[in-house]
């Protein structure tokens, strides 16, 4: 699979998206054509506030996000400040397009995907195209 965040292109990756050495988000395509995300959600104090198994709520503390799909799209929005916490495309065969995103990782930072770039504290990525080798794309050194 090929997977675009921001501006920056991974190819061939598992659709796995590890920040800071943890599994955070899961981007497939179903056998039926449906994009599907499965995606752990914290706060910025580091509590797990909600987890998204395959478009379907695991749990949602205090039912804090919506998710809105199409087969081709996904939209995850914060229903209080009605900020979009990621967008995903399917772009082609084989191909998923993260348009946008701001989230906070497990650490609590900030995560943000903008067209122009992909961030994490100080490491920002803009314009890069990367080989997977197959596994997950990673972001940011591992901490502890």
């Amino acid at each position: 699979m090929e997977v675009v965040i921001g501006s920056n292109t991974i190819r061939n990756t598992s659709g796995v998206l590890n920040v800071r050495g943890k599994k955070q988000i899961f981007l497939e395509i179903g056998r039926d054509g449906q994009l599907l995300l499965n995606m752990d959600l914290y706060d910025s104090a580091r509590n797990h506030v909600a987890k998204l198994r395959r478009n379907a709520w695991a749990f949602n503390k205090e039912d804090k996000f919506e998710v809105t799909t199409s087969p081709t799209s996904l939209k995850l929005i914060d229903k209080k400040t009605r900020d979009v916490v990621v967008e995903v495309n399917i772009g082609g065969k084989d191909k998923v397009e993260v348009l946008r995103g701001k989230f906070y990782t497990y650490t609590g930072e900030l995560l943000e995907i903008t067209p122009q770039f992909w961030s994490i504290g100080r490491t920002k990525l803009s314009g890069n195209t990367f080989d997977g080798c197959g596994g997950a794309v990673a972001i940011g050194e591992i901490r502890n």
